[in-house]
């Protein structure tokens, strides 16, 4: 049952991508009922910040928030289960992926959220900063700073080009800046 809530939770991503906000938000609702009493803290903290991440998507940020928080209480002190090597939740990646989230809702605070979690990323973990430094470009897009989001942006399209990643070059190329 765990596994198949990931599973579950995983294919909201493929609604998001285009456009059913609305389902996904269903879809990772119904993997977080499944994980409830079969899965690991962790992975039901996985299931908390995904569920997060649609329901912002789907422009309910309050919400969004509390599964944040959801996903933070649940997250065990050692985040590490050899039965789930593809979650990653320790160090800055819950962080990440909540200032991720708030730079989508557009607040404020996901500025120094990102620049928190983008200094305390492993440097292995490449797509992750260029996810962070994209957000980091349309944060100070939002917030006017031409220039802060210009830089952002010119490091995120540098290592994107790198490592070959078209879903965030795509992103990054509908940025909007200041003027």
């Amino acid at each position: 049952m765990p596994l198949l809530a990931h599973a579950v939770a995983e294919q909201a991503y493929v609604l998001i991508d285009v456009n059913e906000t609305a389902l996904a938000v269903g879809q990772v609702g119904e993997a977080r009922s499944l994980a409830e009493g079969a899965a690991t803290p962790l992975l039901r903290s996985w299931v908390a910040a995904a569920h997060g991440e649609s329901l912002a998507m789907a422009g309910h940020g309050d919400e969004a928030l509390e599964a944040f928080d959801d996903a933070n209480a649940l997250l065990p002190n050692d985040p590490v289960d050899p039965d789930l090597p593809f979650v990653f939740l320790g160090g800055s990646h819950l962080d990440r992926w909540r200032g991720n989230t708030l730079a989508g809702l557009g607040d404020p605070d996901a500025i120094s959220h990102l620049v928190d979690a983008l200094y305390r990323t492993p440097p292995d973990f490449l797509r992750a900063r260029v996810t962070m430094l994209v957000d980091l470009a349309y944060a100070h897009a939002a917030a006017g700073d031409r220039t802060a989001a210009q830089s952002y942006a010119r490091e995120a399209r540098r290592l994107g080009m790198q490592i070959k990643t078209d879903r965030l070059l795509r992103r990054l190329s509908q940025l909007v800046l200041p003027s």
